[in-house]
């Protein structure tokens, strides 16, 4: 013989059962209603489309993109530029020096002498700085002499604790980034400010 304990278990159980049976059953009608055909079929590709008169813009969607100028090569330094500033120019005195670490490999061992005298000391009191890229242009880029050139404007967040307090700052400036290609891979062989 079942204890009540037992019997309202397993009337509970049927129940929870039947339950699902039904949202289930009624889930499926439903898809199986959206799915019949209305005689109304569009089919829609989503492929991207080259303007035959001009082989630098791509359809998509009626959306116009343009290819971006340059060789892939050219594309490379320029956005290891990019990289490379916002990363090295986005730091604080609490990183332990990790953006200058991050770094090393992309840059050749006269940028890697000069980025070590750039580290920053630890402090209590927090200080640091975050750069974003606005433009950058390839202003040069020879592969036969191995030297290429990016300029970026820029702008930079400055955050200093003073007290209880953090004072912040922007400013924007150009910089100059020089690539030397060490071999046959580009490195980072200068950054220079820009004055104009």
């Amino acid at each position: 013989m079942l204890t009540l304990r037992q019997k309202i278990f397993i009337a509970s159980g049927i129940a929870v059962a039947m339950l699902l049976v039904i949202i289930f059953a009624l889930l499926y009608t439903r898809q199986q209603n959206n799915n019949k055909d209305t005689g109304n079929n569009v089919t829609s590709t989503n492929q991207n489309v080259i303007d035959s008169s001009n082989p630098n813009i791509i359809l998509n969607n009626n959306q116009i993109i343009t290819k971006p100028d340059g060789t892939p090569e050219e594309l490379y330094v320029k956005q290891m530029a990019i990289f490379f500033v916002e990363r090295f120019f986005t730091y604080s005195n609490q990183n332990n020096n990790i953006h200058i670490t991050e770094l090393k490999s992309s840059a050749s061992a006269n940028m890697v002498a000069w980025m070590n005298t750039q580290t920053q000391k630890k402090d209590s009191n927090y200080s640091g700085v975050t750069s974003n890229v606005l433009s950058s242009k390839l202003t040069s880029f020879d592969k036969s002499t191995g030297l290429a050139t990016v300029v970026l404007e820029i702008t930079q967040s400055f955050a200093k604790e003073v007290g209880k307090n953090i004072e912040k700052s922007n400013e924007q400036k150009t910089v100059q980034v020089d690539f030397k290609l060490i071999n046959n891979e580009w490195k980072v062989d200068g950054v220079w400010d820009v004055k104009i």
